[in-house]
């Protein structure tokens, strides 16, 4: 078992960094690293990739407070300064900021998909690091191997065992991102399906499924898999064909 002791909401160990911050940073930059690497191989020119990283990164912030604003109004979460990040807000975030990148210097939208989908696993991956350092998003009651406790979290049920759910999601985001990187083709539609997956899977080990029967985060899974099935079978009829 594993004992982890939280002083605030911000800071789980004795610092006056927040670990969450520097975590959320960090799957930004590695995330834009990726997808740097990826416009190499495009025929973007370098303002207009230096405008789709602008366009990225707003799509993640903004998106991610906004999808948790919305899918929270019952509970009074209306401040955008205090509102969580939502994983499936920036994806949506940076698609719709795509959209409106393809409409405005006239690009398709699958070329820019191809770019930029390969990089939301490992950011996401990343990302959880944070959410365990906080201790938000956390685990059911479990008292196996490697459950966590959580001694002194504002975020976290105290002295109980929990299932280590945001480490478990770091590995297998990681997992899905080095799958992604092998993959020559169909790189968007495999994103979209074996991040849906998981996602759907793991919704049930969160200890916030408990007084649900699936939650808003499974249902949007659903419609991202229905998405990448979608999105596979255009990918066979055209020979994935991106650059």
């Amino acid at each position: 078992m594993l004992y982890y002791s939280i002083e605030s909401s911000d800071n789980m160990v004795k610092t006056k960094i927040s670990l969450y911050s520097v975590c959320i940073i960090l799957s930004l930059v590695v995330g834009l690293i990726v997808i740097i690497k990826n416009l190499k191989r495009s025929k973007l020119k370098k303002e207009e990739s230096l405008g789709l990283l602008v366009y990225i990164v707003l799509g993640t912030l903004y998106g991610a407070k906004l999808f948790t604003i919305l899918t929270n109004l019952d509970k009074g979460i209306i401040s955008f300064n205090k509102a969580g990040l939502s994983s499936y807000g920036a994806v949506i975030g940076i698609i719709l900021m795509l959209v409106l990148f393809k409409v405005q210097f006239k690009k398709k939208l699958s070329d820019l998909l191809y770019i930029v989908m390969p990089a939301i696993p490992i950011m996401y991956a990343i990302g959880k690091i944070g959410c365990f350092l906080v201790g938000c998003c956390y685990g059911i009651e479990y008292n196996g191997p490697f459950n966590i406790m959580y001694k002194y979290s504002l975020e976290v049920p105290n002295n109980i065992h929990l299932f280590p759910i945001q480490i478990v999601e770091t590995i297998i985001f990681t997992l899905i991102f080095f799958i992604i990187r092998k993959v020559e083709d169909k790189k968007i539609s495999l994103t979209f399906i074996l991040c849906a997956i998981s996602k759907f899977i793991l919704g049930f080990l969160r200890y916030s499924h408990n007084s649900q029967i699936i939650s808003t985060n499974q249902i949007v899974s659903i419609i991202f898999l229905i998405i990448g099935i979608i999105w596979y079978n255009k990918e066979k009829n055209r020979g994935n064909k991106y650059e």
